[in-house]
């Protein structure tokens, strides 16, 4: 671009001669280039083929009106800014200018000619501010677009971490549920052989009876066991009662691992109701209790060990606790047990994302989750969550 390509465009327009010669004067060594006209129709040729970037003009002009100038420079680019010089004041045409987005308005004759040199300044000041504000606010909304395409992804990252610790939770918990369904399994094989050769009715309808129970409970496991493995959504989230999920979460522990040797206590007071998704506050518990039961593992082998799990509420807040008399967490440990792949499990028996996905859950629904050392050894984790309106 060349120098003279690059200076903002001036455009007057004024069927005075003198007047015109004026301001050409005036305007002559200013850094500007300057396009001089006598007519309303040459100034709408010069807008219309190149622009400018301040229109000074007159009002009244022989063939055109210098607002419908101003009209045209606008729809053009409503960066122009324009000044209206009129021998014939009047508030009316005055305040229609101000309508139509003029810089200033200015009356003839002029006191001071290089009055308006210092108008042309601020207006075109003012242009240079307004383009570039409008450039941040372009940079502003392409960043505002990345960091939501950024929180959107974080998201759908969280939720892919919460889905996978879900599974790899229900990968611990296969053995025992299998061995949960196959004693109900073998008691409706058997009784289901033992109908065809049974004469008497009554018996036959306590076997059926029978049947109907262990499938209840066959049933039972498959809808605990699918309700935990399934995705969750913004959708799920509900009046949660904190205490009946830290119930299920105990029963669905106990259904897939050996508990023998391990005392798991449930303390839960009629506390209230959390706005959560069920089954991430679930799976809170689920990995909480199952840690605890293989840190008592480590520290009293097959006898001795208790994990309690204890609920309440305050005034503002409903509270749980999972404590443990286990090999506990060193001091220096604690403040790193709840980043990603940190564990202090032995190498290939942990993968270090259990307390991520447990604080991701607890901060999800506006919780909090501490840790520390147990009154009696082993470790205690704290959570604290919103009461539900």
């Amino acid at each position: 671009m060349t120098e003279q390509a690059a200076r903002k465009h001036l455009l007057i327009v004024d069927d005075e001669p003198v007047i015109l010669q004026i301001l050409e004067a005036v305007f002559e060594d200013e850094p500007v280039r300057l396009t001089c006209v006598g007519t309303g129709a040459a100034a709408m040729r010069v807008l219309d083929e190149s622009g400018c970037d301040l229109l000074i003009t007159d009002k009244n002009l022989p063939d055109l009106n210098g607002l419908e100038l101003l009209k045209r420079a606008k729809e053009l680019d409503p960066f122009t800014e324009v000044i209206i010089i009129t021998g014939y004041a009047s508030l009316d045409t005055a305040l229609t200018a101000m309508e139509y987005d003029a810089f200033d308005y200015v009356v003839k004759p002029l006191n001071n000619v290089f009055d308006i040199r210092k108008k042309a300044r601020r207006a075109l000041e003012k242009r240079a501010l307004a383009i570039e504000n409008k450039q941040l606010l372009g940079e502003l909304a392409g960043q505002n677009l990345a960091l939501k395409t950024a929180l959107s992804d974080a998201v759908a990252l969280q939720a892919e971490l919460i889905q996978a610790g879900k599974l790899a939770g229900i990968g611990t918990l296969a053995a025992g549920i299998a061995h949960e369904v196959s004693s109900p399994l073998f008691g409706i094989l058997g009784l289901a052989e033992a109908i065809p050769e049974e004469s008497c009715r009554q018996k036959v309808d306590a076997y059926a009876a029978e049947i109907v129970d262990y499938s209840k409970s066959i049933r039972d496991i498959v809808v605990d066991l699918s309700s935990y493995s399934r995705t969750s959504s913004d959708q799920d989230v509900s009046p949660v009662d904190l205490g009946q999920v830290i119930q299920d979460a105990a029963t669905l522990v106990g259904r897939g691992v050996d508990l023998s040797g391990v005392d798991l206590v449930l303390e839960i007071e009629d506390g209230g109701l959390i706005r959560a998704e069920p089954t991430e506050v679930r799976q809170i518990f689920v990995n909480l209790v199952k840690n605890a039961i293989e840190a008592v593992r480590d520290e009293h082998g097959a006898e001795g060990g208790r994990v309690t799990l204890a609920a309440g509420r305050e005034v503002d807040h409903l509270w749980a606790t999972v404590t443990d008399n286990g090999v506990g967490i060193h001091q220096d440990a604690m403040e790193q047990v709840f980043d990603p792949f940190y564990t202090t499990k032995a190498p290939g028996k942990g993968t270090g994302l259990g307390l991520s996905v447990v604080y991701r859950i607890v901060t999800k629904h506006r919780g909090t989750i501490t840790v520390q050392a147990g009154e009696s050894g082993g470790t205690m984790f704290r959570l604290q969550f919103p009461i539900a309106d």
